[in-house]
């Protein structure tokens, strides 16, 4: 699997570096602004710095759903030539390197964040109200369901299952952009371009409303008394979501091997 992620890397490294590189660029402008006390320069590059976090994303899934589309379509990559690779592994290569890429990058660009408005909240006066409510959210955030603080490892615990919540929401999406592309695939396999793109595109839409409709159900919905319960709703769509997920990939691999001719 680790030759198969390496492929995908080969595939986007060159404007994926190119962004982070423009990252580092708008980074660098940002500090210099700071020193030179330019707040022109600073307001440009941080306002910059968040449009390119949405570009970094975008590309991140883009490419690959595109790429896997493109090499059903084509039989080009690896899929067509790197045999006997099972389907299963097709599949994990390509959501564990986008997952792993997207982990990466929210990792720079989180340390970014964290530095780029700490540095601009010390430049600035801060209505004593807004650092009042902000310390009401954080002992929200840390206080348990009998209302004792919780200790470090606690509130260290409840961050990693929320990252982890997060994380899994974004592999069920792209499982589900990978089934739709491969159902796709299936169902029209002697046609190519705009019809396909339009199938697959309502088939996504379609499972998309779907999965959300049953996690929703599941973990429920409404207004919530406390973190405790907000952590059980999040915990029970998480675990629905995974279940899905999981259904979605094996069903992808499965019509690869059975349905699609590579």
């Amino acid at each position: 699997m680790l030759k198969l992620m390496k492929y995908e890397f080969r595939k986007m490294r060159t404007v994926l570096l190119i962004l982070l590189g423009g990252v580092a660029l708008l980074q660098a402008a940002f500090m210099v602004g700071d020193k030179i006390e330019d707040y022109r320069v600073v307001g440009v590059s941080l306002t910059l710095l968040t449009l390119l976090a949405f570009v970094v994303y975008f590309y991140i899934m883009a490419a690959g759903f595109l790429s896997y589309s493109r090499e059903l379509s084509d039989k080009t990559g690896y899929m067509a030539f790197m045999t006997p690779v099972g389907p299963m592994k097709l599949i994990g290569s390509k959501l564990l390197f986008t997952a792993l890429t997207a982990i990466v990058v929210t990792a720079l660009f989180a340390a970014a964040a964290v530095y780029d408005y700490r540095t601009i909240f010390s430049r600035l006066e801060i209505d004593p109200e807004l650092y009042e409510q902000a310390n009401l959210a954080f002992r929200m955030f840390t206080t348990t369901a009998a209302g004792t603080p919780m200790s470090l490892t606690q509130v260290l615990l409840r961050l990693l299952f929320m990252l982890g919540s997060v994380m899994i929401g974004l592999m069920l999406f792209m499982c589900t952009a990978y089934l739709s592309i491969t159902l796709g695939s299936t169902l029209l396999q002697a046609k190519k371009g705009f019809l396909r793109g339009v199938v697959t595109i309502v088939l996504f839409l379609a499972l998309n409303w779907l999965t959300n409709r049953v996690a929703g159900l599941v973990s429920g919905s409404g207004e919530f008394d406390d973190m405790a319960q907000v952590m059980r709703s999040l915990g029970a769509q998480a675990g629905i979501e995974l279940a899905i997920a999981v259904a979605f990939t094996g069903l992808t691999a499965w019509l690869l091997d059975r349905k699609v001719s590579l």
